[in-house]
């Protein structure tokens, strides 16, 4: 017997879309949020970083996506059902629905999509999630009619779902003509509640409203439920300081700041700005590079774990809004438990101690960071002085972002102040730097037994199960020490007196939607 999972009432959903957009309570011309530098591209899940994922979530969606309370819920699909074997996913479309060049959302374009991502020409960065080599294979796609796609695994998933309601690689529907005609990228035609307008490279983003948007039924719910369009345009504003960023707020120029210092909060609530700090699932890290000659040496890394007072960083970069949390399970994760607070000790004389029986010999070790994101760049200054007190030679090779980033795919850094957009699985932040160097340089933790805990944790589906191989990755990593967790973000959004209808969520996204202000 197969296993409903999810339905949506599709009637209802277009009665309440046909509603909001025709009596609209809230009617707002224009949203203005500011952007710490430009997006790299338009193409989802291509060359992309975490303001790329907050402009194109607002335009494009998957089958599935993640709900208010992190588990998977029903977006263009109006329910699922999963074969005995757990191997074939059958997702029945909602009927209506059109792409943002008025034609029809069918099951051949989900197909189409889908074929995409798994071409290597297109550089998907999560095509190893469908291709088999760390999750199954998606060995065909069947369109039984224009509302029915079945996706054929080679084994059965318990990440599956989890994966095509990615944030960073949502597995979004999209029109062919996204595509130029010599197949070269274009823009996003998908089925969000705004189009992708105009895009003045290191100035703007435009985006309008969609008039023929179907909207869920229901409230905003993560990145699903009523998503209402209040607002007729949205513009992403690319504005690279932060102080600059927190002028225009103040002055009226920008409706929202998604990314105020913490350090600013009082002074934006004496400008009447609204601010209301969020823990998040988003990681600061502190990459090291395991294939480094000098960090190779695994009583380098574990010196520097010992070296690092982790709440002295935390406490420095957001002002005490955050807590210490060295493993890859966000703190607001339903699997972090006591045991993934198990870290090597503050200890400097014990760091002294291993740098000395490891013959450190007062190489300089280059610590990367950049000024884009104020919080990796103050983090950066935070451990550098931690190190240096122990007696390593850690200088700070500040990048812009673009050259950072790059540095970072290329795995071509030996410390890096880095940090992840949140992942609502813990299974898919261990999977941003566990695999073999081979298939993607980017990974730094190469271990075969972190490889073989994390194919587990995408594979196993009992909930105790799953904790057990957390835990057990968590004090793996705590020993070989290719990464080290810093904390979770705490998101501080500063909006505007006159915008109503904002709010946060674990998730971490921008979410305009649901968003208006009085004219």
């Amino acid at each position: 017997m197969k296993r409903i999972l999810a339905a949506v009432g599709a009637a209802l959903a277009l009665a309440a879309s046909a509603a909001a957009q025709a009596d609209d309570p809230h009617p707002t011309k224009q949203l203005i949020l500011s952007l710490n530098a430009d997006i790299p591209s338009s193409n989802p899940g291509v060359d992309r970083d975490s303001n790329a994922d907050t402009v194109l979530l607002h335009v494009i969606e998957g089958l599935v996506a993640y709900k208010e309370d992190l588990t998977i819920g029903p977006m263009l699909a109006e329910s699922w059902e999963i074969g005995d074997d757990g191997k074939t996913y059958t997702f029945k479309l909602r009927p209506g629905l059109k792409f943002h060049n008025g034609a029809p959302v069918t099951s051949a374009d989900v197909a189409w999509s889908f074929g995409r991502y798994a071409d290597p020409k297109t550089g998907w960065q999560c095509t190893y999630r469908y291709d088999g080599s760390y999750g199954p294979k998606v060995e065909k796609i069947d369109t039984p009619d224009p509302l029915t796609a079945v996706f054929h695994l080679s084994r059965a998933d318990g990440m599956f779902l989890t994966n095509m309601s990615s944030i960073q690689c949502l597995g979004a529907v999209l029109h062919k003509d996204s595509l130029k005609a010599d197949g070269s990228w274009d823009k996003p035609i998908g089925t969000g509640p705004y189009m992708f307008k105009d895009w003045q490279r290191d100035r703007y983003i435009d985006l309008v409203r969609f008039p023929d948007y179907q909207s869920l039924p229901g409230e905003r719910d993560g990145l699903t439920g009523a998503k209402i369009a209040h607002a007729e345009a949205l513009r992403f504003l690319v504005v690279p300081e932060g102080a600059a960023r927190e002028s225009a707020l103040y002055a009226g120029e920008t409706d929202i700041m998604a990314e105020l210092p913490p350090n600013n909060v009082e002074i934006a609530r004496g400008h009447g700005i609204q601010v209301n700090p969020q823990p998040s699932m988003a990681w600061e890290v502190l990459l090291t590079q395991t294939a480094d000659p000098v960090l190779a040496d695994v009583r380098i890394r574990q010196a520097i774990a010992h070296a690092i007072d982790l709440q002295g960083v935390a406490d420095t970069t957001t002002y005490g809004l955050a807590s210490a949390n060295p493993s890859a399970v966000a703190t607001m994760s339903p699997y972090f438990t006591d045991n993934e607070k198990i870290w090597p000790a503050y200890d400097p004389e014990k760091a002294k101690a291993l740098l000395k029986e490891a013959g450190y010999d007062g190489a300089v070790i280059k610590l990367q960071t950049n000024k884009k994101y104020e919080d990796m760049y103050s983090n950066a200054v935070a451990i550098q002085s931690m190190l240096t007190q122990v007696g390593l030679n850690v200088e700070l090779e500040v990048l812009d972002w673009a050259a950072h980033l790059d540095a970072y795919s290329q795995g071509k850094f030996q410390l890096s102040s880095f940090g992840y957009s949140a992942r609502l699985d813990p299974a898919l932040m261990y999977e941003t730097f566990v695999c073999e160097k081979k298939i993607d340089p980017s990974c730094f933790w190469e271990d075969p037994q972190a490889i073989k805990l994390l194919i587990d944790m995408t594979t196993e589906l009992d909930r105790d199960k799953r904790q057990a191989i957390f835990d057990q990755a968590h004090l793996l990593m705590a020993e070989q020490v290719p990464v080290i967790g810093l904390y979770n973000d705490v998101l501080v959004a500063a909006v505007a007196a006159n915008v109503h209808g904002y709010a946060d969520w674990p998730g971490a996204k921008v979410r305009l939607w649901g968003v208006w202000k009085d004219q």
